[in-house]
């Protein structure tokens, strides 16, 4: 059997803060192999962005991480900064979800695509600036070479979007992790780049990490989903298994929250109570218990640890529910 493109192994996130430490990942494991897509599902702060961000060595001055991150056999994780520039240009691309932080507003756009072949590549300008437009090609990205000499200002967020992706799949790399990718995007944009990686996972073998809140863009991208709250994976399993048999009450929630086709579109959508835990104080037994309407005495007291339920499905619950 061979050993997955990235594995995951009790990996933390913390952030020193003025009041002390907020904890936004907390023993995390999970792995992914050559060829699969993964979504990390669950809501704003509930530590999707920062696992990959530990995991990638970007977090802000005042983040620290453990644990350990194997990338193709490489330990990874806090491993020395000029590592792990050569990684995140050559092999593991980054989607982040402001198309404009990811972009230096004071470069054009293709200067920002051509460098990254030219610095990891070893390319020079003129074969990188037509591996550029190839790229581009494939995004269905209006006239590129106009648009090469615009900087990142004068496209729309669309366009922006699909630069970023460019930047990212240029070098070939063997994953990529894309940070809700389709947020604050019309709707045709979001179909268009949603056709783009279900494109991308048919016909190579890039793994793709999709972290996102919309259980849509999980069902329709990706083989297995882990549901995060506050910090901690508390659902894992195949995406048809969480969808037809979600085991923790969090993710039942999550999905009756969600907008579905197949059901009454006038009906309305069922919020989740209450709020998040705070990071700095999270409450003694399950973190999710204050929202839940399962709740059993035992939830308030003691946290529930991931078990199996079936196959490879794990949900961290004092609850049975019905396979």
């Amino acid at each position: 059997m061979k050993a997955p493109l990235l594995k995951c192994t009790h990996l933390c996130a913390h952030f020193e803060v003025k009041n002390g430490t907020v904890q936004a990942v907390d023993d995390l494991n999970f792995s992914i192999n050559r060829g699969e897509c993964i979504g990390i599902v669950g809501e704003s702060g509930s530590g999707k962005t920062q696992s990959c961000m530990a995991i990638l060595g970007l977090l802000p001055r005042n983040g620290s991480a453990t644990g350990s991150a194997i990338f193709r056999g490489q330990e990874i994780l806090n491993t020395r900064r000029k590592v792990l520039d050569r990684i995140r240009g050559e092999s593991i691309g980054m989607i982040f979800q402001d198309s404009m932080a990811g972009l230096t507003p004071f470069m054009r756009i293709g200067d920002q695509l051509c460098e990254v072949l030219i610095e990891h590549q070893g390319m020079s300008e003129a074969e990188a600036r037509t591996r550029v437009l190839e790229v581009l090609d494939i995004l269905q990205f209006p006239q590129p070479k106009r648009r090469l000499r615009m900087y990142p200002h004068e496209l729309s967020g669309g366009m922006r979007q699909r630069v970023m992706i460019a930047l990212a799949l240029v070098c070939k790399p063997d994953l990529i992790i894309a940070d809700e990718p389709t947020t604050a995007l019309d709707i045709t944009i979001q179909a268009q780049i949603l056709e783009f990686f279900a494109g991308l996972k048919k016909h190579t073998d890039t793994a793709i990490i999709m972290i996102t809140h919309d259980f849509g863009v999980a069902a329709e991208l990706c083989d297995r989903v882990i549901v995060m709250y506050a910090g901690r994976m508390v659902e894992t399993g195949s995406v048809e298994d969480i969808f037809a048999r979600p085991q923790h009450p969090y993710t039942q929630a999550l999905l009756r929250a969600t907008p579905r086709l197949d059901s009454d579109l006038q009906a309305d959508l069922l919020l989740i109570p209450g709020r998040p835990p705070n990071l700095q104080n999270i409450p003694r037994g399950c973190s999710f218990a204050p929202r839940c309407t399962q709740t059993l005495e035992q939830c308030r007291l003691e946290r529930p640890e991931l078990g199996n339920r079936f196959d490879e499905h794990w949900a961290a619950c004092f609850v049975r529910q019905p396979q």
